[in-house]
C-alpha cells in the first residue's frame, strides 16, 4: 500500500512538473508573438534642436523642434505630442497654425501634410500626426505657433514625445526641449 501511494504521488509531481514546465515556457513566447514589437522603434528618433523665432515677452512666436529618424529606426515616425513641463506661465499654442517641414527647417524642406493636429485636450499639450509618416533617414521640423511668449521669462521645459505607425503604438519620450525666453523686468 505505501508503494503504490509513493508511486500515485511520484507520477502527481511527474505530471505537476511537466504541466508548471510547460506554462512557464510559453509566456515568453506569448510575449514575443504580441504585435506590439512590430510597432515600436528600434533605434529611437531624436531630438536635434529647438528653437524660437523671438524671445521677447508677450510676443507672437513660433516654436520649432527638430526630429531626426535614424535609418536604423525599423519603424517610421507618425506622431509628435510636444507637451509643456509645469512653469509660471503656461503657454498656448494656435494649433490650426502648425506646420511641420521636412529637413532642418522650413527655409530648407518642403512642406509636410499633417493628418491632424490634436488640440489641447491637456493645457500646454499638443499632438501632430503627420498625414504620411516620416520614413527612417529623415528629419522633420516642426512649428508650433505660441499665441504669445511667457510675460515672465526664464526657462521653459516641453516634453517630446514621437510615435511609430500602428493604432497601438506607444510613445517614445526623446527628450526634453529647452526654450530661455527673456523677462519684461
Amino acid at each position: 500500500m505505501l508503494n503504490k501511494q509513493k508511486n500515485f504521488n511520484g507520477k502527481i509531481s511527474s505530471i505537476l512538473g511537466i504541466v508548471i514546465t510547460t506554462s512557464l515556457l510559453s509566456l515568453p513566447a506569448i510575449a514575443l508573438n504580441s504585435d506590439h514589437r512590430s510597432k515600436i522603434f528600434s533605434h529611437s528618433p531624436k531630438l536635434v534642436a529647438t528653437e524660437a523665432t523671438y524671445y521677447n515677452p508677450s510676443v507672437s512666436s513660433t516654436y520649432s523642434f527638430t526630429i531626426s529618424v535614424p535609418d536604423n529606426a525599423g519603424q517610421p515616425l507618425k506622431a509628435v505630442t510636444i507637451t509643456q513641463k509645469p512653469n509660471f506661465e503656461q503657454i498656448n499654442f494656435t494649433v490650426n497654425e502648425s506646420r511641420a517641414f521636412a529637413s532642418n527647417h522650413f527655409v530648407d524642406g518642403e512642406r509636410v501634410a499633417l493628418s491632424s493636429i490634436g488640440g489641447q485636450s491637456q493645457d500646454g499639450q499638443v499632438t501632430i500626426v503627420f498625414d504620411e509618416p516620416i520614413q527612417p533617414g529623415n528629419k522633420v521640423t516642426l512649428d508650433l505657433k505660441a499665441e504669445e511668449n511667457p510675460q515672465h521669462g526664464g526657462i521653459y521645459l516641453f516634453g517630446v514625445e514621437a510615435f511609430s505607425e500602428g493604432m497601438d503604438s506607444q510613445g517614445l519620450y526623446l527628450g526634453t526641449a529647452r526654450l530661455h525666453f527673456d523677462s519684461s523686468d
